[in-house]
């Protein structure tokens, strides 16, 4: 068990180390064609296709990292002034919902992901990709974010318990 949480750690650090290195990669291409535009030369054609290709492959690889560390938009407003038992409930009623739709967007993206496979279904644009290569990212990135939020309550973790962003409390 402690080698798949190993395993599964590593995954979701080499998902945030991937989405850096892509968002490193994109800044490179975007200062390219810039550069070459500026001096005269028609820059490649695929910036635009792959910058958006781009933006989709970090969103996702970073997503369950970004959980994780409590990095995702939460509004607080009323559960802060919910009694703390109330707030425990609502916390894992939360996480569940969370999960559930992770997990079934997850399932949507994998369904259409084996679809464009059987049909062998192309994106064609300044370049042709195979259109499973855009349902991949998703698939992977909702996955993530479902264990991320089953994680939580099964760590005995919370989202909420302290604005500290070196990491979740103990509830």
């Amino acid at each position: 068990m402690k080698l798949a949480i190993k395993l599964y750690d590593g995954c979701i650090h080499g998902l945030a180390g991937l989405a850096a290195l892509i968002v490193a990669s994109l800044a490179f291409l975007i200062v390219v064609d810039v550069a070459l535009r500026s001096f005269g030369y028609e820059p490649p054609a695929a910036t635009v296709a792959l910058t958006e290709y781009a933006l989709l492959y970090f969103t996702m690889a970073a997503a369950p990292w970004l959980v994780r560390k409590r990095g995702h938009v939460a509004v607080r407003i009323v559960f802060d002034r919910l009694s703390p038992s109330t707030q425990r409930w609502w916390e894992y009623a939360i996480y569940g919902l969370s999960a559930v739709v992770a997990f079934s967007i997850a399932a949507i993206a994998g369904t259409l992901l084996v679809e464009s496979l059987i049909l062998g279904d192309v994106e064609q644009r300044s370049i042709d990709v195979p259109r499973w290569l855009l349902f991949l990212p998703l698939m992977i990135g909702f996955l993530g974010v479902g264990m991320e939020m089953l994680r939580f309550p099964l760590t005995g973790t919370s989202f909420y318990a302290s604005d500290d962003p070196a990491g979740p409390e103990k509830i």
